[in-house]
């Protein structure tokens, strides 16, 4: 038949991974994982029929069935007396066909990646929607799982989406993930991932469970918000306009850290002539280059860890390091050293509030270090934001409580001697400084009616304090 040979050389002539022929759609490419509708008309059944019978009866290499599920059966052929093809076949209503060329790899042994199944590429074209809807929503999590259906976190309630449940391969597809990926799934039992899926981008954790594989996929908003589209306070632009020094954000995971870091590049990009170098796992947000010159790096992709990266970005020439977390001892103690020589810092940490984020950091060394990690962060330190996301009032929203510790010399005394548990009160005391609690915050936020007097309370570190701020 000259007009589907005509498609299976195309197939062939552009390197693609397969051919989908479905009656009543227009045929389409799957190529570097994505499906590309050909500029034509919808295939009709009646050819789809004939050019599945041809294949039964003609060129057959391997009458064997290579692959049995419900109605689907799969064999191989060969086209045009030289080429092997796989060809796949679903009967009934709505019956397709899929052929893709065979590598000789499949015969070898090879460790050569297998494109991806041209089932596995429509599961993950199911999931995409998800994808779009997490985004509309603003969900905070999407979760996959081969064990059960998707479920999606939206103003901190998972909410499940039946007959959702994924497979392995589909969430493989529809991540893009490689075959070096899959190796450090394997040897890790979880791998870290940036991408764009087209609907919108995502960073995700792939790994595995009792049951088989799972994913959880955070969606990336593309606009960098201010600081005022996030609800943050104005001021804490200065942290970014410091000439060196380490500022830290900390807080529980999904706390919106990261989107208030970008807010703060960004910020720096409209009003400084600076060359900021970010190290990120994965990059989430993308700069444009603006007065600044911005060169983002991603472990994995262009760097092999975050100290490796942090010195390199010594030799780059940079005015400020964004550090996507402080993960290890080689990370903190090469950022220190940045801190240390004339550079801005910005990073990450998991942590409840300041004196924990210290006492992390102090803790990552062996004992004979601890002292002198002590004395270098005193020095280099010069602001830590806790940042909490809290329910609304207004249904489906989240609002961000902040805690804001400048270090001045009582805070860096506090830090030098180990006393972490003076901070908490060095931040209520240093209001002029620009320091605010946590209970301040929490106290403006119920004022202003934006979260609930039960929502501040179930937050507050201080009961007693936040109680005479309400009444105040």
């Amino acid at each position: 038949m000259p007009g589907v040979d005509a498609l299976l050389n195309l197939m062939l002539a552009q390197g693609a991974e397969a051919l989908v022929l479905n009656a009543g759609e227009v045929p389409a490419l799957i190529k570097a994982g994505e499906r590309r509708v050909l500029s034509m008309p919808a295939l009709e059944g009646g050819i789809l029929a004939r050019f599945v019978e041809e294949l039964r009866s003609a060129g057959v290499v391997d009458r064997y069935m290579l692959e049995a599920k419900g109605e689907r059966t799969a064999f191989e052929v060969e086209f045009d007396g030289t080429k092997r093809l796989e060809v796949r076949l679903a009967d009934g209503p709505g019956a397709s066909s899929a052929a893709r060329p065979v590598r000789e790899a499949r015969a070898t042994g090879s460790a050569e990646a297998r494109p991806p199944h041209p089932d596995d590429v429509a599961e993950a074209a199911m999931l995409e929607p998800l994808v779009a809807r997490a985004l509309e929503v603003e969900a905070t999590d999407l979760f996959l799982s081969t064990a059960a259906d998707a479920r999606m976190r939206v103003d901190r309630d998972v909410e499940e989406i039946p007959g959702t449940r994924c497979t392995a391969e589909g969430i493989f597809s529809l991540l893009r993930i490689d075959e070096a990926q899959r190796a450090v799934l394997e040897s890790h039992g979880s791998v870290d991932l940036g991408l764009d899926l087209g609907v919108g981008r995502v960073r995700a954790n792939v790994f595995r469970h009792r049951e088989g594989i799972a994913a959880v996929l955070r969606p990336i908003h593309r606009r960098i918000r201010t600081l005022a589209g996030l609800g943050l306070p104005g001021d804490l632009r200065t942290l970014a306009e410091y000439r060196d020094g380490l500022v830290l954000m900390v807080g529980p995971a999904g706390s919106g850290k990261s989107s208030t870091l970008a807010a703060l590049i960004d910020h720096l990009n409209q009003t400084r002539a600076y060359h900021i170098v970010t190290l990120e796992d994965p990059i989430e947000f993308e700069h444009a280059h603006g007065r600044s010159l911005i060169h983002q790096r991603e472990l994995g992709r262009h760097v092999e860890s975050f100290a490796g990266g942090l010195r390199a970005a010594l030799r780059e020439g940079p005015d400020v390091i964004l550090v996507g977390e402080m993960r290890d001892p080689d990370t903190i103690a090469a950022a220190l050293t940045a801190a240390e020589t004339g550079h801005l810092v910005l990073s990450t940490l998991h942590s409840g509030g300041a004196a924990m984020a210290i006492d992390r950091i102090v803790d990552a060394f062996p004992p004979y270090q601890q002292g002198q990690v002590r004395l270098q962060l005193a020095s280099v330190l010069r602001a830590i934001v806790t940042q909490l996301l809290l329910p609304s009032t207004r249904p489906g929203r989240l609002v961000p409580a902040i805690e804001k510790t400048i270090v001045n010399h009582a805070v860096a005394h506090a830090i030098r001697e180990g006393r972490g548990h003076h901070i908490a009160s060095q931040i209520q005391t240093g209001r002029e400084e620009g320091m605010v609690s946590l209970e301040l915050s929490l106290a403006d936020l119920f004022r202003r009616g934006e979260i609930s007097r039960e929502t501040a309370h179930s937050a507050a570190r201080n009961s007693e304090l936040l109680r005479e701020l309400l009444r105040s």
